[in-house]
């Protein structure tokens, strides 16, 4: 669609409004100017025809609208799983006091690099390295204290429990895959094939449009103005929301930054 160029909030909209225009135009435009299509005066098309492009239409556009909210939904649970796992992980009580503040700086590390690296230059389109070096520190970590209190037979008073050590392995993990499910929901690409044939499919049924009304030029140009108005909306609203974490109704990441504020 282009707009993936532009850093405005609502490129997709005026991307999606210029590619309608564009169809309806063209649309009407061939119709009435080719020869190919004057035989049409004589022997008219029947208006149930137009009927098949727009369905096909419509079925597309249903089937993407339908993986944007798909996506959408799955943002949001991605979100809330991070946020839960890192909660989890700032909260679980670990021994000696300077072994704790060590892995509190590494968590505080990885919120950082995630909220104004991935989240707000990549648009979570690509792994930040300084947030995979801070989980990294964060695993390290967490198996040095668990070694050194192994070596201990855990008899020293501030060595951290089995308990403890095994909630934040989990929490841990469950922070990986959060992560790497967030990653894998903001980079797919630009979709340019669902939007090359999704436009075609729009612009054969402009064609078919105009090709019903190829009598009178007033008519045509009326129903295809009814007709790119409808495509427009269609296109913004699927545009708006096929990527989750961009455009103005785009996944916000305040939880994560009042997390930011408490560790």
């Amino acid at each position: 669609m282009l707009y993936e160029f532009f850093p405005g909030a609502y490129a997709p909209l005026v991307a999606t409004f210029v590619w309608s225009l564009l169809i309806c135009v063209i649309g009407h435009y061939l119709v009435f100017r080719v020869p190919l299509f004057s035989s049409l005066v004589q022997a008219p098309i029947v208006p149930p025809f137009m009927a098949l492009p727009a369905i096909l239409f419509a079925f597309l556009m249903a089937f993407m609208a339908s993986a944007a909210w798909q996506n959408i939904t799955l943002a949001r649970s991605a979100l809330v799983n991070e946020h839960a796992a890192l909660d989890r992980l700032a909260a679980v009580p670990i021994a000696p006091t300077a072994a704790k503040q060590q892995l509190q700086s590494s968590l505080r590390r990885y919120v950082n690099a995630v909220l104004d690296d991935e989240w707000e230059k990549r648009h979570n389109e690509s792994a930040s390295p300084d947030a995979e070096e801070a989980i990294d520190s964060l695993a390290s970590g967490i198996w040095a204290i668990d070694g050194q209190c192994r070596a201990q037979a855990r008899t020293a008073p501030d060595c951290t429990s089995d308990l403890d050590v095994s909630t934040y392995v989990k929490s841990l993990d469950d922070l990986r895959v959060a992560r790497d499910d967030r990653l894998s929901l903001g980079y797919q690409g630009t979709l340019r094939l669902k939007w090359v044939l999704v436009i075609m499919l729009a612009f054969a049924t402009s064609l078919s449009i105009a090709a019903i009304h190829r009598s009178s030029a007033r008519t045509s140009a009326i129903s295809l103005g009814i007709f790119g108005l409808s495509i427009w909306m269609t296109f913004a609203m699927v545009a708006l929301h096929i990527q989750p974490y961009r455009g103005p109704d785009a996944l916000s990441s305040r939880p994560l930054q009042e997390l930011r504020a408490k560790i």
